[in-house]
């Protein structure tokens, strides 16, 4: 399964943009030659290419969706370890 991601670009230099992730990375070569964007928008990016630009809202609500997953996925592997710590203690 292919994932994009959303960052916020923090410059822009010819075709490349430096961009900060919601994950807290940041990459300083994301091809931007398809868009015309400017510092500070808020761009979808597959691998090193950006691929649209997204309002504050849409950026957000991605945010928004990513953090319930992790959530999620969170309390799913404290449960799967506790099941696991039963198991264990049973033998």
């Amino acid at each position: 399964m292919c994932i994009s991601r959303v960052g916020r670009v923090l410059s822009v230099q010819g075709n490349l943009a430096t961009v900060k992730f919601f994950d807290g990375r940041t990459s300083d070569s994301v091809e931007v030659s398809m868009l015309k964007v400017r510092k500070g928008a808020f761009i979808e990016v597959f691998g090193n290419l950006a691929l649209k630009e997204l309002t504050g809202i849409e950026a957000r609500k991605r945010f928004a969706a990513w953090n319930e997953l992790g959530r999620l996925l969170s309390a799913d592997l404290v449960v799967d370890a506790e099941r696991l710590s039963e198991k264990t203690r049973m033998v």
